[in-house]
């Protein structure tokens, strides 16, 4: 069993029952003692929280959903998100049949290039057309049921579940949609799931018909989103951005967008969103019967080009997008500091030296600013090191400069900022029977 898996059990071991109530003074532990949020993918999913993706029916939230757990039981960052830790992942499909889900999940595997050890006793399914899931329901005593909480919290322990996917959240209940009350006791349903287990938990769920531009726009009662800790939107590229990034009209249905719509935990990325492209993968699986085999939509990561012509695409043209570079060298060799430790030094350089401020590439007259200095601290490495290892990031895309408006100076200025889908994996999460 790993450590830290062993840290999350002995975090989620029943506790004794708490017979009154009383006020607890503060502990006021030293902040180095305090452990950090358990992060594992992006900032997007976190152990023992409740997020949200939305998205219109069609765009490919399944196919995300799905692609996210493979990444996570992989420990790759296959969608261009950072995975902080592997973990073992559950898909719960309550629409769709079991062979449905293989197809999906072999045309991500074909299309990732995955191993099948890479996901073996690492990524579970389950269909709904197989067994049906109540979370919620109304009691006929009155107030609210939950028939498969304590089944699902007990399948989850045995298999160490790290991330519960359940597709679609609507099809886990039988409670009122639009009702705040209902819907908040479904979603504290599987809230309680995320902390009896330590898993990470993803609901996948509808907007509302029209634009889809937030937390808000998602389908039903407000306190499913009010509930989550972070609410991500997927939606499909508009006739303008498709102009913006030199997109022929007849093949921007294949490109989505996914946003942060909300995110209590972590800072806001505005205006960075991520795309991503549809594409279609033949799983070479024809019979005599079916001589064509099946053709399954996949999703891959898409950069936008970063300069757009000068004239709109003509429709019909087919425009290569820019693909994602490949994996870059998080640090010259000379280093030979470990992934934990190199995610410990983007960390600081994330936060800035203080709030509203950001870290600098170059030294310049004084160094308080300087990112470099950090790399010193943390790794005992000379200055010059330092330097060679942010130029380095900047190269392969770990670390990009921006410019942003300093709220203590008053001035626009510029600074670092961390990629997250490019940082170093840390030690991949292996769980042993």
């Amino acid at each position: 069993m790993s450590e830290i898996w062993q840290a999350w059990a002995a975090h989620i071991a029943p506790k004794p029952a708490v017979s009154r109530l009383e006020a607890i003074s503060a502990s006021l532990l030293p902040t180095a003692a305090i452990p950090p949020r358990a992060w594992l993918y992006g900032t997007r999913l976190i152990r023992g929280y409740v997020s949200v993706l939305a998205a219109p029916g069609g765009v490919g939230k399944s196919a995300l959903a799905l692609g996210q757990a493979a990444c996570l039981a992989t420990g790759r960052g296959l969608l261009g998100e950072h995975v902080h830790h592997s973990a073992n992942a559950w898909v719960l499909n309550l629409e769709d049949p079991m062979d449905e889900l293989d197809r999906r999940l072999a045309a991500f595997m074909q299309r990732h290039e995955v191993p099948r050890d890479a996901l073996r006793e690492r990524l579970f399914l389950h269909s709904g057309r197989t067994r049906r899931l109540c979370m919620a329901a109304h009691s006929e005593q009155g107030g609210i049921a939950h028939p498969d909480r304590d089944a699902v919290i007990t399948a989850a322990r045995e298999k160490q579940i790290g991330l519960i996917v359940i597709d679609p959240f609507v099809k886990s209940h039988q409670l009122d949609e639009n009702s705040n009350a209902e819907i908040d006791a479904a979603v504290t349903a599987w809230a309680e799931v995320a902390s009896a287990t330590g898993a990470a938990i993803l609901l996948v769920h509808h907007v509302r018909k029209g634009l889809a531009d937030g937390a808000d726009a998602t389908r039903g009662a407000k306190s499913l989103t009010d509930a989550a800790r972070s609410v991500s939107l997927l939606s499909p590229m508009t006739q303008e951005e498709a102009q913006r990034h030199a997109v022929a009209e007849s093949e921007r249905w294949r490109h989505i967008r996914l946003d942060d719509a909300k995110a209590n935990l972590a800072p806001r990325q505005t205006g960075q969103a991520l795309w991503y492209r549809l594409e279609t993968v033949a799983l070479g699986n024809a019979t005599p019967a079916y001589p064509n085999g099946d053709h399954v939509a996949n999703l891959r990561p898409w950069k936008p080009h970063a300069t757009p012509p000068s004239t709109p695409p003509q429709a019909g043209s087919r425009i290569a997008p820019i693909p994602l570079q490949g994996p870059p060298r998080p640090a010259p060799a000379s280093i030979g500091a470990s992934p934990r430790a190199l995610n410990r030094v983007l960390d600081r350089i994330a936060a800035g030296p203080e709030p509203g401020t950001l870290y600098t590439a170059t030294r310049g007259g004084r160094c308080e600013r300087w990112a470099g200095q950090i790399l010193v601290e943390e790794l005992g490495v000379s200055e010059a090191e330092a330097a060679a290892s942010i130029a380095t990031w900047l190269r392969s895309g770990v670390l990009r400069e921006r410019d942003y408006h300093d709220r203590s100076q008053r001035k626009q200025r510029r600074g670092l900022a961390v990629a997250d889908a490019n940082r170093p994996t840390t030690a991949i999460e292996r769980h042993a029977p």
